[in-house]
């Protein structure tokens, strides 16, 4: 330290150094509090306690409080909102505990509560005064409510706008680096595409191929910056792959940070195919102008500017004349002045007729007549009259005609033999003066007061009950018939006959009505003649019908007794359910109708079907109601025969029975001659040979001849017992004495037996009986014959030999016999009669047999419960199947 620095003077000089800095440090915290003061933004201090140390006036005009109110006050009571305060003495606490905090030199955004208790949003920055913790700190604050309510409304406007894009009535889509970052809900509609599978897509993916080159053309142009069009039509194909037209609106925009293309689309699909069709339409309708068999013109100003070809064929000019001098140097001379008239006055606005009819003038001489028709129409964008005319020369004398046809039928009509009257809406438009003689008024006083009030009284309700049924439309008959009460109490009928007519473009009711009093009177005294014929028809003791083309139009109660058929059953129907076979009915009824055009009458007997089906027989005779004519109607009578018929039945059966026994007894007398005579002539024979040779023939010769009487005695006696046998049978007296057979042992004997009976034979008999065959309840009487006959015959009829089996066997719980050969069989026509008693068939020749066996084995056969069938033809064989 040098001396000087030791000085008085230099610490004098030192300290008026520092008393200066301090001077100008206080004078500069001085300026900076008047400064932070007057501050227009919030400025405020607070010691680590939370105490405001500072408040500036701007703190003042955000929070409400003034310098005084607030120095010394806790900040937290002063601007934080109760919710707020615990969090953020907490935090000071952290603070001065640990010298942390986390909103120390931040800008932060927090609610604020002003002095009149609102709470408003404020953006605040909080600094440390030094680096000494417990000096405090410093705050600045802004209101940012204004901020928030223009982010509240820029959010509520993009909210808006987002709707607004979302719910447009066309698609929208952003592209950028040919990939789709934006699609609205609409594009998906439209393209029937998800927006998931839309977004991240290049849209070309959708455009049809046919163009994608020109989709391309426009992606390129507008990559490069070039002009584009406005709006294209093209097609696309989404996930349906259904095709659809879009009109699309591309421009180029900023998106984000980079360039994007928007797209606005719509479906265009119904107004393509819209114009597509008009352009049909506008074709077909050019070619129906061309073809149509009206000529047309189209008048602009004073010139045609347009004829179709139909127009010059009427007007009898090719078209370009037609164009250049028009037609109207042919209308005819007393036309003219319609033309000219109705065409300045068109001109001048007034109201004419649009159609008219004129005539034409030609060079040969003829005329025509046309009609034209006149409309005012744009015309290449100017005003123009359009002329349809078409020729109606035809018509026009067709109408003259008519007009000449409706005074002859008017004239007619006046003079008929019928009322006619019109009635439309509800009014008489039409009387002829029939109808007015008839109701005794005059035509004017029917036309005003109709013909009503002359209805008899009794009649008044069918009248109006018709007339209300066919204004409802409901069905009516169109005929029917009441009474007039006219002057004088004079009754009349009148029949009326009602239908519609069109009259003036509507519907009509057209009446026309005749005078039926005298045949009402007719009719009213046929009927009573008819109830008194009918009574005495319906007393008569024959059926009596009267009938029309096969219909009964009438019956009497004999006729419905017969038949078991009530009157109206019978009546209207066709007669065919009466007969059993329909067909014999329809050769009977030719038969009939021949006989009615020749003679006029027809009788028959014929059987008839009642209606529970039985049958009956009647004697039946027609006669046409005018001479040989059935069309007009024939009457019939039914006599009921069927006792005389089923006496005429029952005579011709036992005469037929009494024929069948002459025949069997000349059969049996025939047969047991021809049997008995063979025997008895051997008896004879032999007699003769003992008698007069006896004495000389050898002992064994003679018992040979003894033998053989015997043997033809036998013969005999086993042929009477035949016939007794079958006496028995037909006298149901045959007796069946069931016990029990051993069943094996007796088919046994009975093959035995057979092969015995005939020696001489050259058939192989042979026996299937198998071992374990159970005995049974049979007559062994009946067995025997019904087998030793069957075998007997297989034998005696198979004369060139063969084979003959006897089999029997257990079936289903019945024994079966059966006994088959192979000789000369039975005819297949004769089958059927073999079992009747004396046949024999056509083919035995002379092989003896009586014809009996058969009959009696069927009736045995029978008697045990059994059946017996036979199947054969003719050198086929035979075999007999027997089932007990």
């Amino acid at each position: 330290m040098t001396p000087e620095q030791n000085s008085p003077r230099a610490d004098a000089a030192q300290e008026a150094s520092i008393s200066e800095a301090l001077r100008q440090a206080e004078a500069r915290e001085a300026q900076l509090r008047r400064l932070l003061s007057s501050a227009p933004e919030p400025v405020l201090g607070m010691s680590t306690q939370g105490m405001v140390t500072a408040w500036n006036f701007g703190a003042t005009n955000i929070l409400g409080w003034t310098y005084e109110e607030a120095i010394g006050q806790r900040l937290s009571d002063l601007i934080i909102p109760p919710k707020y305060r615990e969090a953020h003495e907490a935090g000071m606490r952290r603070y001065v505990e640990t010298g942390h905090a986390r909103v120390i030199n931040r800008m932060i955004e927090i609610e604020a509560q002003h002095k009149d208790g609102r709470i408003f949003p404020i953006e605040l920055s909080i600094w440390q005064v030094s680096d000494k913790r417990d000096e405090g700190f410093g705050a600045y604050i802004r209101d940012v409510s204004e901020r928030h309510r223009s982010q509240e409304v820029l959010k509520e406007s993009e909210e808006r706008y987002r709707s607004v894009v979302e719910h447009l009535g066309e698609g929208m889509f952003v592209a950028q680096g040919n990939r789709v970052v934006f699609a609205n809900a609409q594009a998906s509609q439209i393209m029937r595409v998800s927006n998931t599978e839309l977004l991240g897509s290049d849209p070309i993916t959708w455009i049809h191929p046919d163009d994608l080159g020109e989709i391309l053309k426009l992606r390129q142009d507008l990559q490069d910056g070039q002009e584009v069009r406005e709006q294209y039509e093209v097609r696309i194909a989404g996930s349906d792959s259904e095709v659809r037209w879009i009109n699309i609106r591309p421009k180029q925009v900023l998106w984000g940070k980079s360039r994007a293309t928007l797209t606005f689309f719509s479906e265009v699909t119904d107004r393509i195919s819209m114009l597509e069709a008009l352009k049909r339409s506008e074709e077909r309708y050019r070619a129906v102008i061309e073809h149509v068999d009206s000529g047309m013109v189209v008048l602009q100003g004073a010139h045609l500017v347009y004829a179709n070809r139909r127009a010059s064929e009427i007007a009898r000019m090719d078209a370009e004349q037609l164009l250049k001098v028009g037609f109207l140097h042919s209308v005819h001379p007393d036309d003219h002045a319609i033309i000219l008239d109705r065409r300045a006055r068109r001109l001048a606005g007034e109201d004419v007729p649009s159609r008219y009819e004129v005539r034409l003038c030609f060079d040969d001489g003829t005329t025509r007549w046309i009609e034209i028709g006149v409309s005012v129409v744009p015309w290449d964008g100017e005003p123009a009259t359009i002329t349809f005319f078409s020729d109606v020369t035809a018509r026009k004398n067709m109408t003259h005609a008519l007009h000449q046809s409706e005074e002859r039928y008017r004239a007619v009509v006046e003079h008929s033999g019928e009322g006619m009257v019109v009635v439309h809406e509800g009014k008489f438009v039409f009387v002829n003066k029939r109808a007015a003689e008839m109701v005794q008024m005059s035509q004017e006083d029917m036309l005003r007061e109709g013909y009503l009030h002359r209805v008899h009284p009794d009649d008044h309700a069918v009248v109006d009950e018709r007339r209300r049924k066919r204004i409802a439309g409901e069905s009516v008959p169109d005929r029917y018939e009441i009474r007039l009460l006219l002057p004088g109490n004079v009754v009349r009928w009148i029949e009326i006959g009602v239908s519609i007519v069109p009259w003036d473009g509507t519907q009509a009711s057209l009446t026309f009505f005749s005078d039926v009093t005298e045949r009402k009177y007719a009719e009213a005294e046929l009927q009573r003649t008819s109830s008194e014929r009918e009574a005495i028809l319906n007393t008569a003791l024959v059926g009596i019908t009267l009938s029309v083309d096969r219909r009964n139009l009438w019956v009497n109660e004999k006729f419905a007794e017969m038949t078991g058929y009530s009157r109206e059953d019978l009546i209207g129907p066709e007669a065919q359910d009466l007969y059993a076979d329909l067909r014999e009915w329809e050769r009977w009824r030719k038969q009939q109708n021949a006989a009615f055009k020749q003679t006029g009458s027809f009788s028959t007997e014929r059987e008839l079907c009642r209606r529970n089906g039985q049958p009956f027989w009647v004697q039946m005779a027609g006669r046409c109601v005018r001479d040989n004519d059935p069309n007009t109607g024939v009457i019939w009578t039914f006599l009921d025969i069927s006792d005389r018929i089923k006496a005429e039945q029952n005579t011709l059966a036992a005469l037929e029975k009494e024929k069948e026994l002459n025949e069997l007894r000349s059969r049996f007398v025939s047969m047991t001659s021809h049997e008995f005579r063979t025997p008895l002539a051997t008896i004879l024979s032999s007699a003769e040979l003992l008698k007069y040779y006896g004495d000389r023939l050898p002992e064994s010769e003679k018992i040979d001849v003894i033998q053989t009487i015997e043997n033809s005695v036998h013969r005999m006696t086993r042929m009477l017992d035949r016939v007794l046998l079958l006496g028995k049978v037909d006298a149901q007296m045959l007796e069946f004495e069931p016990t029990t057979v051993d069943l094996l042992a007796l088919c046994q004997s009975l093959w035995h037996d057979a092969v015995g009976q005939f020696p001489q034979s050259n058939c192989v008999v042979e026996a299937k009986l198998p071992a374990d065959l159970p005995p049974g309840q049979y007559d062994e009487k009946l067995l025997r014959h019904i087998f030793s006959n069957l075998l007997s015959n297989a034998i005696k009829y198979s004369p060139n030999g063969g084979q003959v089996i006897f089999e029997v066997r257990r079936e289903e719980g019945k024994t079966v016999f059966t006994v088959s050969d192979q000789g000369i069989g039975i005819p297949a026509e004769e089958v059927s009669h073999l079992f009747e008693s004396f046949h024999r068939a056509s083919n035995v020749g002379d092989i003896q047999g009586t014809g009996l066996g058969l009959a009696i084995v069927k009736n045995s056969v029978e008697l045990h419960g059994g059946d017996i069938t036979v199947q054969s033809s003719a050198g086929q064989g035979t075999t007999f199947v027997v089932r007990l």
